[in-house]
């Protein structure tokens, strides 16, 4: 009989830890599907692309955190694009620096979870003559000013 409740146990206990298992690698895989595109558990594939519309050569070097995209030199109508997913915390923040030749022209917060979750989920930037002015997908408003260059 002791036998027994100790089997019953054990038969319990490996049946919450193999639904466990399951539960947490379903969670945590990008198996999900919605209209045939991969989703997230932290929610959709967000795209940062940055267009150089100045007539001169436009040094841009972006990262995060734990991400680094490496320095690209973009000739007019250029585009630098990546593509990933928030983070569960919702504190995704890319950042960039922008150079003309050796002048510095700031650097800038590109993508910030809190700011552009709802503002686009493709999100593009254009380097003019005065700085970076942002469009979204999301809204039909004009693009914004976000940041003049300081140079």
């Amino acid at each position: 009989m002791i036998n027994s409740s100790k089997g019953n146990l054990i038969s319990i206990m490996s049946s919450k830890f193999t639904i466990s298992i399951v539960v947490i690698s379903f969670i945590c895989s990008e198996a999900l599907q919605q209209d045939r595109q991969l989703i997230s558990i932290t929610g959709p594939l967000m795209t940062v692309s940055i267009i150089n519309e100045n007539d001169y050569h436009l040094g841009v070097h972006c990262k995060s955190a734990n991400k680094d995209f490496g320095f690209r030199l973009l000739k007019k109508g250029e585009i630098y694009e990546w593509k990933f997913h928030n983070n569960l915390t919702k504190t995704t923040l890319y950042f960039c620096g922008f150079h003309d030749g050796q002048i510095d022209k700031g650097i800038f917060d590109i993508y910030i979870a809190l700011r552009n979750e709802e503002r686009c989920k493709i999100c593009t930037w254009k380097a003019v003559k005065d700085g970076i002015y942002g469009y979204s997908d999301k809204h039909p408003e004009p693009a914004l000013l976000f940041y003049k260059w300081l140079k």
